[in-house]
Parts: C-alpha cells; sequence; structure tokens
C-alpha cells in the first residue's frame, strides 16, 4: 500500500478519534484472525489443449489458493480498525514465484448511531458481499461478479452502510482495487437489501468512470433463503461497457444459482451454476487471464461446481471437488474444448 494511503487514514483518525478515545487503545487487546486454503488440483481436460503440446491439461500439483492474516481492533468505544493481509499462489499454471503477501484491507470505522457506520480506506465494497456471505463458500470459488473480472472485491474509498431488516451500503472509491490511483475516474456503489425470517432479497448498482474515460455500468440482483437444512440463492446480473467515443456498448450477462444442503451434523452437499452470455463475452472476454480456473476468450459458457464437505475437527475442512466448463459455439473460430478439473481442497481458520 502507498505511503499516501497510510497518511490519509492517520489524518482522518487523528481528526475525528477523541482524544479519550485514542488512550484507550492497546496493540494487545487487538484480535487475530485469518484462514488457509490449500489444494492438490488435476487439470483432466482443458481448452488450452495438452501438456506436451503447450497447454494445461495434464497439469497437477499443489498450491494456497489464500491465505487471509487479519487484525481488528478498537481505538475507542466508537471507531474500529482492520490491517488484512492476503496471499497466494500463482494460479497460471505456468509461474513458479514464492508467496507475496499483500495489503487486502486497511481501514477505519466510525459509529454514526442508530446502527451506522461509516468506513474510509481499503475495504470490501457492497458489489458482491452479501451474496458471498450467503454463498458461504469463497474457499472454494469466488462468487461469479468476481470470479469473471466484473469488479473487484475490494477499493479504496469511503462508504456509509447500516440496517437490520432493510439494509442499505454506499461507497464512493477510486476504482483502483487496492492499487494505487492511476487515473482521475471514480466508481460509485450502491446496495438495497432486505432480510427477513431466512430470505434476503437484494439490488446492486454500480458505475465507472474507467480511464479513458470508458463507462462501465453494473446492475444485480440477488434473492436467497437459509434454513435448517441448508440454503439456496438465485442471482442475475449485466453489465454494460461502453468504450469511449464508441457506438454501442459490450453486454455481458450472468444468471447463477447454487445450493448448498446439509447431509449430516458434518457433512454438506454443495452445487453451484452460473451461465454467462452475452455480446460481450462473445466479442471481448479475456477468460484466459482468470486465475486457477483459466477459461477460453470470447466464448459463452456454463461453469459447475459439485462438492463435498466435510468437517474434520473444529474450523477444519476437508473438500473433494469437480469444476466443469462447458463452451457454446462461437461466432467465429472453433469451439473450445470443455474444462474439466478435480481439486482436494483443505479449509482451516484460526
Amino acid at each position: 500500500m502507498k505511503i499516501v494511503n497510510l497518511f490519509l487514514i492517520m489524518a482522518l483518525a487523528i481528526g475525528l478519534i477523541p482524544a479519550s478515545g485514542l488512550a484507550q487503545f492497546s496493540p494487545e487487546t487487538g484480535g487475530i484472525k485469518g484462514y488457509m486454503v490449500g489444494e492438490y488440483y488435476w487439470n483432466f481436460n482443458h481448452n488450452t489443449g495438452k501438456v506436451d503440446e503447450g497447454g494445461f491439461q495434464g497439469r497437477h500439483g499443489f498450491w494456497f489458493r489464500r491465505i487471509y492474516f487479519t487484525y481488528d481492533n478498537k481505538l475507542s468505544d466508537s471507531v474500529k480498525m482492520r490491517l488484512r493481509f492476503e496471499m497466494n499462489s500463482p494460479g497460471d499454471f505456468t509461474t513458479s514465484t514464492n508467496l507475496v503477501a499483500f495489503v487486502k484491507d486497511a481501514y477505519l470505522s466510525f459509529s454514526l448511531g442508530g446502527g451506522a457506520s461509516l468506513v474510509a480506506g481499503i475495504q470490501g465494497p457492497p458489489s458482491f458481499a452479501l451474496e458471498e456471505d450467503t454463498w458461504g463458500w469463497r474457499p472454494l470459488e469466488k462468487t461469479p461478479l468476481d470470479l469473471y473480472k466484473w469488479t473487484s472485491s475490494r477499493d479504496f474509498g469511503i462508504a456509509i452502510k447500516g440496517g437490520k431488516t432493510l439494509t442499505y451500503h454506499f461507497m464512493f472509491g477510486q476504482g483502483s482495487s487496492n492499487k494505487a490511483e492511476t487515473d482521475s475516474g471514480k466508481k460509485l456503489f450502491g446496495s438495497l437489501a432486505y432480510k427477513s425470517n431466512g430470505f434476503v432479497v437484494e439490488a446492486m448498482a454500480q458505475y465507472d468512470r474507467a480511464k479513458g474515460g470508458d463507462n462501465d455500468f453494473i446492475l444485480k440482483g440477488f434473492g436467497a433463503y437459509t434454513g435448517d437444512w441448508g440454503r439456496f440463492g438465485l442471482m442475475y446480473a449485466n453489465r454494460s461497457y461502453k468504450k469511449e467515443g464508441a457506438d454501442d456498448s459490450f453486454v455481458y450477462n450472468i444468471l447463477s444459482a447454487f445450493a448448498v444442503i446439509k447431509a449430516g451434523e458434518k457433512f454438506e452437499l454443495i452445487g453451484r451454476y452460473d451461465l454467462n452470455f452475452g455480446k460481450g463475452y462473445k466479442t471481448s472476454f479475456k477468460g484466459s487471464g482468470i486465475d486457477y480456473v483459466p477459461f477460453a476468450d470470447n466464448h459463452e459458457f456454463g461453469f459447475v461446481i459439485a462438492a463435498l464437505s466435510y468437517e474434520v475437527h473444529k474450523n477444519i475442512w476437508i473438500i473433494p471437488n469437480v469444476k466443469f466448463t462447458m463452451y457454446t459455439d462461437p461466432d467465429e473460430g472453433e469451439k473450445a474444448d470443455n474444462d474439466f478439473y478435480g481439486y482436494l481442497t483443505l479449509y482451516f481458520k484460526f
């Protein structure tokens, strides 16, 4: 994280935290937590072809999909902080480097009363936060907007959020994820959700005035139900990306459904299907740049996740799972071969 970002956070903290609140802070009272997701993977079939032909089919090995290390603390009765680091193994099947930690979260949260909070710094926007919490299996895979790189899971900005039955989350960000600002574009996010008796319904919108004057607009609707037996959810999202000076927009659509079913005290059956379609996928989708599950470029496709979770011990899970991608015929060129991955995932929290 750039030094200027640290100064901004420090300046905001000094300006808003009372002196009496500062005196209450003690680093040793903070909480440390995190989790790790390690996997053994095997590419049984892949759109890039076989290993001896320069592709990924047949590759297998170990990697860390994700490691979190988080420090939380209270600076006063009304101000909280978070600093979180993340590290990952390269997921492109070709790069061989050490795991390098980077700043994932760095923010202050100010209580405004009435259940509302003002959050400043690097934080998660409302793009898919509620959906990810309901899905509950981020260790297996990202939620669709995150996975297909429609938007980032982090941004540097200011947000206000709150509510219980009717919740809200609005954010003004710089639109460059947790990286440094490189242009004058900014990003607006907004989410409204209703929660009652296990049901949740959410409407989310975001607008990005991207680098070079491009316009990126996303609308999403999400609904889910959680009961004693498990949970299921349904999401539809539409993205319109218009380049500066262009007459038409690239349009992308995702229809996604998931179900998590309890099969005893320690087992869960997990399934998800994402349908990706629209002109944008046919003409400008760079799926080959997506880590861990590189897709074929410029194809519409369906993506399936099937898994069985077993809780070996408190906060430790073993999850055998498979992922399958089915491509449709493109407008030009040959149809890509389907992808088929097998994984044995070890997930543990601390």
